[in-house]
């Protein structure tokens, strides 16, 4: 019996881990514009406490669903690396940079880095904006 109540909770555990899922780059839709997340530079992905996950096709299509979210509480905030493209990043740790010289799915020209490095390093002109993720949120209205 034990054996048994042993691996039912395990079974559980696994069934409800909170993790990225992964994107299917061409098939998935995003959970705010409803467009096919075709774009591995610029995807985002949040995920609750409850482990449901919100594909998006762009940075800001995550920003914009986060400024009006009435969805369990958020564990994970993800972004692609757009210096390594299809790899999700921690967002809150992550480097953010608006540029002309970089379309983003949606139009914003929002990309975000794994590393201040690959961010500065890519910087264009002076017009060009740096953030950092609380300046991100400020900028979208998205509540601390």
């Amino acid at each position: 019996m034990k054996t048994t109540l042993l691996l039912i909770l395990s079974v559980a555990l696994v069934a409800c881990s909170v993790k990225p899922q992964p994107i299917y780059y061409g098939s998935d839709a995003c959970h705010f514009c409803k467009m096919t997340i075709v774009d591995n530079q610029h995807a985002a992905q949040v995920v609750t406490v409850k482990g449901k996950a919100y594909k998006y096709d762009a940075i800001e299509c995550m920003m914009n669903h986060l400024a009006d979210w009435d969805e369990p509480a958020v564990k994970l905030y993800l972004v692609n690396d757009y210096a390594t493209p299809g790899e999700l990043i921690d967002a809150q740790a992550g480097y953010y940079l608006i540029s002309q010289a970089i379309p983003s799915p949606m139009g914003a020209f929002l990309t975000g880095f794994a590393d201040q490095t690959h961010r500065d390093q890519t910087v264009a002109t002076e017009e060009d904006k740096t953030l950092n993720w609380n300046e991100l949120k400020h900028s979208f209205g998205v509540n601390p």
